[in-house]
């Protein structure tokens, strides 16, 4: 099962008993007693989603590991790659 199936079921499972309500297929006590809670979940879901991407983003950034070895390998690699360019008759303009 991909990403995207994943995300798919469950925003069926969400969305067909959300709607059964909303739109009154269903009708019980605390429907007609939380409509309105009904009604903005989806926009609660959505900013807790919102506010679950900000924590995670932030987080990876400060979590974030050097690594000095990689800079080193790569800072030498693109001198390699200039002085072949240099080679070729490739002009810098530094």
């Amino acid at each position: 099962m991909t990403n995207l199936q994943r995300w798919l079921f469950f925003a069926t499972l969400f969305a067909v008993p959300y709607f059964a309500l909303v739109l009154g297929s269903v009708q019980t006590k605390l429907t007609s007693k939380y409509l309105l809670h009904i009604q903005l979940l989806p926009l609660l879901l959505i900013v807790l989603f919102g506010i679950y991407s900000v924590v995670t983003v932030l987080y990876r950034t400060f979590t974030f590991n050097d690594c000095p070895e990689a800079a080193k390998e790569l800072q030498a690699e693109i001198l390699e790659a200039r002085k072949d360019l240099i080679a070729k008759g490739f002009k810098f303009r530094d």
